[in-house]
């Protein structure tokens, strides 16, 4: 079984590492303009994100083995988006979609904060959580990342949910925190996009609840690894 996964936004291909244990056979695609690919312009439209990455995605599935998609927060709708695209063009699908700390895409985001200026900006991306102590006390650190940041929350908030598009015929797992801004009607959009089976569970705390639970999300990611899929 493969990972194949997508980080929230301002992530980068290391961003899981206390996610994922050595031993599980992952592949994280990091986007343009950040870690390994950061003389390269960041995307600002999501549709941009998920072509750019779609040949390397392709390249992971041809071989046999089965596979997952998994994502975080922006990731999830990348991860999302890219099912459609697999499914459309007729290439062999994942075994499971995973997504985390996002509402279901038909739920498009209210708030727009990718065009605030930079200190009310990061601002906002504290309240989110996951931000180190040390980044958000260096004004260079902080000069460096807004950029990214600010890219990538540009493609979440312009994301526009197709809904003449066909359900998914991939089952979903979902998880979110218990401190996120999210209602219950809105998680449970997942189960509108896919033909398949959805398992919604609420897990304490903010919005990168998932670095609260590594042991959880070790043993999960395990479970899934060693599950017989047919």
């Amino acid at each position: 079984m493969k990972i194949i996964a997508f980080t929230f936004a301002g992530g980068n291909k290391y961003s899981f590492n206390t996610l994922f244990k050595k031993e599980l056979n992952t592949v994280v695609l990091e986007y343009a303009g950040r870690g390994t690919r950061m003389a390269e312009k960041s995307f600002t439209n999501l549709d941009d994100v998920v072509a750019d990455l779609f040949p390397k995605v392709q390249k992971e599935i041809e071989s046999k083995e089965p596979y997952i998609i998994y994502g975080h927060s922006m990731g999830s709708i990348v991860a999302y988006q890219m099912c459609k695209k697999i499914e459309k063009l007729g290439l062999k699908l994942p075994v499971k979609l995973i997504v985390n700390g996002v509402k279901g895409p038909q739920y498009t985001k209210e708030e727009k904060i990718s065009g605030l200026p930079d200190r009310e900006f990061w601002q906002e991306i504290i309240k989110l959580g996951g931000i180190p102590k040390e980044v958000g006390n260096s004004p260079e650190l902080v000069d460096f990342f807004a950029p990214i940041l600010k890219a990538d929350y540009k493609c979440v908030e312009s994301y526009q949910y197709d809904e003449t598009s066909l359900k998914l015929n991939i089952p979903i797992d979902v998880f979110y925190g218990s401190e996120e801004d999210i209602k219950e009607e809105e998680i449970l959009g997942w189960k509108d996009v896919t033909n398949k089976d959805v398992i919604i569970k609420k897990l304490a705390g903010n919005h990168f609840f998932i670095f609260e639970h590594p042991e959880f999300f070790n043993t999960y990611f395990q479970q899934q690894m060693s599950y017989s899929y047919k």
